[in-house]
């Protein structure tokens, strides 16, 4: 029998795209999981990362829906969600993703999913509306998501050096 790291590591090769940082709150999921379950297969795991990921995308989409209905006055729906299981691809390596339009997160990290969900909500609202949202109020210019200490931000590119953050995505989190 191995050890949590050993298990931790095949875990992570199988799901993980090679090179990118592993978010915090994934290692302490799967620190969780290992605990009340032990070395569960590959398999299994895939299916867990991918089913916690969409679970999440589900919860951030209702967060950002509400946020973009009540900003606009128009409804938006979450008709345009894909699920993608895993597989292995041999140029991409390991592949699970949730999409909605173009924007798409295969990483059960709240930070991560709600950026991408908020990507594919503005990109909705453009297609559907063809109308900017949300809108800085200082400068009149479309936000665009970004992350600032892991935390998911709307963020306005005009004015000085980088531009500023405007607010947290989920409007629950101040900053």
């Amino acid at each position: 029998m191995s050890n949590f790291s050993d298990w931790q590591d095949r875990m992570l090769r199988a799901v993980w795209r090679h090179g990118e940082n592993i978010p915090e709150e994934v290692l302490a999921w799967m620190s969780e999981l290992h605990g009340k379950s032990g070395e569960i297969p590959e398999m299994e795991f895939r299916e867990l990362w991918t089913a916690r990921t969409f679970s999440m995308a589900r919860t951030a989409f209702e967060v950002i829906r509400r946020s973009a209905e009540g900003e606009t006055g128009k409804k938006v729906t979450g008709e345009e969600f894909s699920y993608i299981d895993y597989l292995h691809d041999p140029e991409l390596g390991p592949v699970g993703t949730v999409r909605i339009k173009s924007a798409e997160v295969s990483t059960p990290d709240w930070g991560d999913v709600l950026g991408v969900m908020a990507e594919g909500v503005q990109e909705f609202i453009m297609s559907h509306y063809q109308m900017v949202w949300p809108v800085c109020d200082h400068h009149g210019r479309g936000l665009h998501t970004d992350y600032f200490h892991e935390t998911a931000v709307w963020k306005c590119t005009a004015g000085i050096s980088d531009g500023h953050v405007v607010r947290a995505i989920d409007p629950a989190v101040q900053l």
